[in-house]
């Protein structure tokens, strides 16, 4: 008995082990309102065989296989073009012929057996790399009603087109998960209220992103603006990246999308960087270098067929920008940089939501759709609201400041403007004063030039006068002896005329005659030396005479002659005994002048 004993204390290791391996149906006790993924369970075999659809064939030889991987991690499937996944399902009695709604998210095409029966399709399965075509449901769901049986087999007849390794950028093989169909419906109706918000989301980012470009057109200066636009660029490929896979959910139509997203994701983590560098002045070194080398090999890492870990790499290569970024943060905040305490809580958020999408997306952690969609948005628009919260105060600051310079400005210009009309004001009266002035003193120098013309006349006059009385002595003589002429030949005359009376009396006419002779020659003289006289005088009265300043016809020989006389008895006047014979010889055709 204690050998048997032995024995089967030694087999109960094996034969338990056999009877574990011998039952790896997944078992399905009950349907949480998040639901239940089939992630375990799953067996897998390359080709294509329509038998293997059916719930009693046995596949105890295929091998083992976690379908829910992305394509990368499953060489297997990736390899085969075409296989067929196998599932057998343990359903307690409360769900037994309960309706339950299957949600799938695939990378190929599929068709769904449920206990050899085909409930449906998704896209077209074939061994041909043109015929087959891809085809994501995107969590749509699927409402069947199980049987009522405890033992149900799911068979997946799929296929996967290598060409199109680069449209199944981090989605699973095939993934398959039930929930309540209440509660599947709603959430795909909230699935559908999603891309409505993601639109509305994406639109969010084309104004950013076309707003910042706009300000950076302007102000080429300030680069941050461009770095913030092409962080909202990314941003815009991102969900437009998630967008087509629910508008075009057949992968010959989402090249470019992930396109898009393999090398908008990477250059995003560069721009977030240089955005930051530049808000802060913070000096690009060794660890700036390092993330966007990093940043720059990812892109062509994605771009490896087959390459399961390059989710991983891009969400590692995430959070050291936003570890490196929120280090940067930290000592601006220290430093008190203008903005930093904002843009340090706005970071850390953003932080703690990309670290938890990536662990959620790298572990897959069974959370609520909604809440996956929060963190996704809080990661996404956080940097870039934030962004442009501190670029919109310092776009305020500056206006407050340039309005408060335009202010002053104003202020001086029209400080300016009053001394500038209170000089004129002033020059005007100062103007007016020297105008007054002026004329004044032009009216007092009218009079004094006319006072000067009065006593230059009068100067010139008493200088007549002067030269008159010079000549006063010269011309007395002169005028003195013909008088004496006159009053002797007066005196002679007077005797003849008594001699004549005698005579007469007497009657001796040929003395009378003689006489009369003598009377007449003596009245000659007299005349002679009268008319002597006379121009004597009129030649001093012309002299003296004040002179009106109207120009008049003169008679050059007259006056050449007058002035020769009077520059004669000017001399005389001086020296009694100077005396000179005065020849002239006048142009008598000579006309006259003025």
């Amino acid at each position: 008995m204690k050998k048997i004993a032995l024995v089967i204390i030694f087999f109960i290791p094996f034969v338990a082990s056999a009877a574990l391996k011998a039952d790896s149906a997944f078992r399905l006790d009950s349907i949480p309102a998040l639901g239940i993924v089939f992630d375990k369970g799953w067996k897998f075999h390359a080709g294509d065989d329509k038998n293997w659809s059916d719930p009693a064939f046995d596949d105890s030889s295929w091998q083992n296989i976690d379908p829910t991987l992305l394509i990368g991690r499953v060489p297997q499937v990736s390899n085969a073009q075409i296989g067929w996944f196998r599932l057998k399902l343990q359903v307690s009695r409360p769900l037994q012929g309960q309706m339950i709604a299957f949600q799938v998210y695939q990378i190929g095409a599929s068709e769904i057996y449920l206990n050899g029966k085909l409930i449906w399709k998704y896209g077209k399965v074939s061994s041909n790399y043109n015929e087959e075509e891809t085809f994501n449901p995107d969590g749509r769901p699927l409402t069947i009603q199980l049987g009522s049986g405890p033992e149900h087999v799911i068979a997946v007849r799929y296929s996967f087109n290598r060409q199109n390794w680069y449209k199944g950028h981090g989605l699973e093989v095939f993934y398959l998960a039930a929930r309540r169909p209440e509660f599947a419906w709603s959430d795909f109706d909230d699935t559908t209220n999603y891309f409505t918000q993601r639109c509305l989301v994406l639109g969010v980012f084309a104004i950013l992103c076309l707003l910042h470009f706009s300000i950076y057109l302007t102000y080429r200066q300030r680069k941050i603006n461009l770095y913030l636009s092409l962080l909202n660029l990314g941003g815009v490929c991102t969900f437009a990246n998630g967008l087509m896979w629910h508008f075009l959910p057949h992968a010959n139509f989402r090249f470019a999308e992930g396109i898009l997203f393999m090398v908008s994701a990477p250059c995003s983590f560069i721009f977030f960087l240089l955005m930051v560098h530049d808000l802060f002045d913070h000096p690009k070194k060794l660890p700036f270098k390092l993330l966007v080398a990093l940043s720059i090999l990812i892109i062509p890492l994605e771009f490896l067929p087959d390459y399961g870990y390059t989710e991983v790499y891009l969400g590692t290569c995430g959070i050291l920008v936003y570890i490196e970024i929120t280090r940067i943060s930290i000592i601006a905040f220290k430093r008190k940089k203008p903005g930093s305490k904002l843009f340090l809580w706005g970071q850390s958020i953003a932080f703690l939501s990309f670290f938890s999408f990536n662990v959620i997306d790298i572990f897959g952690l069974n959370l609520s759709y909604n809440l996956q969609l929060i963190i996704v948005d809080i990661t996404f628009l956080t940097p870039s609201v934030v962004f442009s919260i501190l670029l919109g105060r310092e776009f305020s600051k500056t206006n407050i400041s340039l309005a408060q310079q335009l202010r002053q400005v104003e202020e001086l210009s029209e400080k300016t403007i009053a001394q500038e009309i209170e000089k004129q004001n002033l020059l005007a009266s100062q103007n007016e004063m020297l105008e007054q002035q002026v004329s004044e003193r032009t009216s007092e120098l009218s009079q004094s030039l006319k006072n000067l013309k009065q006593t230059q006349t009068q100067l010139i006059q008493s200088e007549k006068m002067a030269s008159l009385g010079e000549l006063t002595a010269g011309i007395a003589h002169e005028i003195q002896n013909p008088l004496n002429f006159v009053n002797n030949f007066s005196d002679v005359s007077t005797e003849l005329m008594g001699e004549l009376t005698e005579e007469l009396e007497k009657g001796d006419l040929e003395e009378v005659k003689a006489i009369a002779s003598d009377v007449t020659q003596n009245l000659e003289k007299i005349r002679h030396h009268g008319k002597r006289a006379d121009a004597i005088v009129k030649g001093m009265l012309e002299h003296s005479r004040s002179s009106t300043g109207k120009k008049e016809l003169t008679n050059l020989n007259a006056l050449a002659d007058e002035y020769l006389r009077l520059a004669y008895h000017g001399l005389r006047a001086k020296d009694k005994q100077f005396n000179a014979e005065l020849v002239t010889r006048f142009d008598n055709k000579l006309p006259n002048l003025t």
